[in-house]
């Protein structure tokens, strides 16, 4: 019972990670209908800013924020200079997108060569729960995300902001003639998405090694998780990250630790297949004009 209990610890950290790039794609795809295949290497990005900060001697939690706000800032600049222009074909900005990935992990590489990255634990200390070993970075990694869900869930569901972009997204035109400002609202979404990676790459390299790849792999996580709750529905991204992180953690204590991802897509797939519109539904973002 105690290596069940361990697993299921280790499980809801990784969860914590999936769910935060879930929510950022969620939101994006589901909210703004931009769908950003370089997303995960946004995350990337934040975990090597983070890893780059904290080599200079900068404080963790400090390094963690400068992260946010440089993933923050590519995002606007993604948004503005790149995807803007594919609102109305967003095959378009897909295809865009995955040119932007593999710029961006070049980019990568030529700055901080192929080479894995990873930081000492910033908190170095582990607690003894009836024999359970609980990290205390990953117990912050949890705590950090609860917050962040919370934080958002409230802005999306009661908030001026969330009601016009509610607003948005049901009748983009009719949002238009109020006077709501449909185009910002999707930049703001986009921008606070990219923030959402930029904290999961920060946390994620507090946790694991990242490499200038890591990107290709998260991302496939990130729209299953999207996927199986339904685009655009925040807690349907919680459901989803908490399931594949559970299905992650106990297929690597009792299962095949190589086809985890395995699982987790057969998982995706039959949700899918029994609920097209995922666990708790959603909706495709407007198309804005």
């Amino acid at each position: 019972m105690e290596i069940f209990f361990q697993q299921l610890v280790n499980s809801l950290s990784v969860a914590s990670v999936t769910i935060l790039i879930g929510m950022g794609i969620t939101l994006i795809f589901g909210l703004a209908g931009i769908v950003n295949f370089a997303h995960g290497e946004f995350l990337m990005v934040g975990g090597m800013a983070t890893w780059f900060l904290v080599s200079a001697g900068i404080n963790f939690f400090i390094a963690v924020l400068g992260a946010m706000i440089l993933v923050g800032f590519l995002g606007f600049v993604a948004e503005r200079g790149l995807f803007r222009f594919t609102l109305e074909r967003p095959m378009n900005g897909f295809i865009m997108s995955i040119g932007l990935s593999v710029i961006l992990q070049h980019v990568v590489i030529r700055l901080f060569n192929e080479v894995q990255k990873t930081i000492p634990d910033p908190i170095g200390q582990v607690w003894v729960v009836h024999g359970v070993d609980i990290i205390v970075m990953r117990a912050i990694v949890i705590a950090i995300t609860a917050i962040v869900v919370a934080i958002t869930y409230f802005c999306i569901s009661r908030s001026r902001y969330g009601l016009a972009l509610t607003a948005s997204i049901a009748d983009p035109d009719t949002a238009a003639l109020m006077g709501i400002p449909v185009r910002r609202y999707v930049t703001g979404v986009f921008i606070y998405g990219s923030v959402l990676a930029g904290l999961g790459g920060a946390l994620m390299i507090a946790l694991f090694p990242i490499t200038p790849f890591t990107g290709s792999v998260v991302i496939i996580r990130g729209f299953a998780v999207s996927l199986i709750g339904g685009l655009g529905n925040v807690g349907g991204a919680v459901v989803g990250g908490l399931l594949l992180g559970l299905v992650d953690g106990l297929s690597a204590g009792y299962g095949f630790p190589e086809w985890t991802d395995a699982y987790s897509l057969v998982l995706m797939i039959a949700i899918l297949i029994v609920r097209p519109q995922g666990l708790l539904g959603g909706t495709l973002g407007p198309k804005a004009s």
